[in-house]
């Protein structure tokens, strides 16, 4: 059972992720917005939760939206959206 989200809680902002390069495919660099699930102030930096946009196919075939969170290192792979406040 999921306890269903606190309305009065803050919900994800979003936020521009930076994708690397890859060379051998002859990929540039992109930026995609995500969604900004959490942020963390560790010993060598700060890091990010954010969910990357993706798509989930079901058992009887259809496609749908998801989400794939993952974690990345701000400033490196993280922007910030104009007009957001992320205090």
């Amino acid at each position: 059972m999921t306890t269903p989200p606190d309305p009065a809680a803050p919900g994800p902002v979003p936020v521009r992720v930076v994708l690397p390069a890859d060379p051998l495919l002859g990929h540039p660099e992109q930026e995609i917005v995500a969604r900004l699930w959490r942020r963390r102030q560790t010993e060598t930096g700060r890091v990010f939760q954010v969910g990357l946009p993706s798509y989930e196919g079901s058992e009887d075939g259809a496609v749908r939206a998801a989400e794939y969170r993952v974690r990345v290192r701000a400033p490196e792979h993280e922007r910030p959206v104009d007009g957001v406040d992320y205090d």
